[in-house]
Parts: structure tokens; C-alpha cells; sequence
């Protein structure tokens, strides 16, 4: 296992996301809620000028992915 920076939340075996076997179920670290608009990163004050943060795309493609399969 390796500390930080490769390993900054100290998982085992360095896992940062996982899911069940369908897919459906998944969990990620860091959490992509924690950054659903773009002042809400760290650099936000960079070139970014995007509105909406990279967490918010990864949850609409999860809902979009539910809506045209389940």
C-alpha cells in the first residue's frame, strides 16, 4: 500500500472506485457529489470557464445510463 499523494485516502490495495457486478451499484473516491459546480474546485479560479463541475457530468451519465436500460 502507498501513502500519499498516489494513495491520499489510505484504501486498501488503492482502490478508488468500485461496483457491483451489474454496473448499477458505485461507489468513488473522491465523491463526485462533492463537486457538482465548477467554483467548487480547487483551481476554479483557472481558465476553466465552464458552469458545471466534472462530478455533475459523471451523475447525469449514470441517470441517463438508468433511464435507457433499467
Amino acid at each position: 500500500m502507498t501513502g500519499y499523494p498516489d494513495n491520499p485516502n489510505g484504501s486498501r490495495e488503492n482502490i478508488a472506485g468500485i461496483c457491483d457486478e451489474t454496473g448499477r451499484i458505485f461507489g468513488l473516491m473522491p465523491h463526485p457529489e462533492r463537486h457538482l459546480d465548477s467554483f467548487q474546485h480547487p483551481r476554479w479560479t483557472g481558465s476553466n470557464n465552464k458552469k458545471e463541475g466534472d462530478g455533475l457530468g459523471i451523475l447525469r451519465n449514470g441517470v441517463e445510463y438508468a433511464r435507457k436500460n433499467i
